[in-house]
């Protein structure tokens, strides 16, 4: 291994790793890696992923909470049974 003064580690993840780490399909990280939907470093016939770039993901996809929560009614009515 080549060490670089200064420069930071980042290792990259096989599509294996990268699902495991979004609780997704293998076949899912691939899938989203070959249409574009998830940067990912091709070194030769190979995709690596980096772990920035699936938080990125993750930030993405985070639904925003909303302010009017309402509050569970049940059915007052008898069921017709």
């Amino acid at each position: 291994m080549v060490t670089v003064p200064g420069a930071a580690i980042q290792p990259l993840l096989t599509t294996e790793e990268a699902a495991a780490y979004l609780s997704v399909p293998a076949r899912w990280v691939a899938d989203a890696a070959r249409t574009g939907k998830l940067r990912c470093t091709r070194i030769g016939k190979h995709v690596r992923l980096r772990l920035e770039h699936l938080d990125e993901l993750i930030d993405a996809g985070e639904q925003a909470v909303t302010s009017d929560v309402v509050p569970f009614q049940r059915d007052q009515r008898r069921s017709r049974l």
